[in-house]
């Protein structure tokens, strides 16, 4: 299971790697930066340091995680195994 999920884990960051490299590419010929011309590296740079910035408005919906605890998790766990049982043998009647 370890295995599997490192390489899930591995696989999808270097899929986000190729995907930012080419981003970077294709914002640095939108902006007209070549070999000898530099005129908007300054906007390039102004532009990618904001966008990593975006994340953060992202925050608020992680306001939920971590309020469970793992005791809390195994009952709930537990009572919908003890339900599911329940409803298992009702059926079978």
């Amino acid at each position: 299971v370890e295995a599997v999920l490192f390489a899930t884990l591995m696989s999808i960051f270097n899929g986000a790697s190729t995907v930012g490299t080419e981003i970077g590419a294709a914002l640095t010929k939108v902006f007209g930066i070549t070999d000898t011309n530099f005129t908007n590296l300054t906007l390039l740079l102004v532009f990618c340091n904001i966008t990593s910035l975006y994340p953060l408005a992202l925050l608020g919906l992680l306001d939920g995680v971590g309020d469970v605890s793992e005791e809390e998790m195994e009952a709930m766990d537990q009572a919908i195994d003890v339900s599911s049982t329940s409803s298992t043998e009702e059926s079978a009647r």
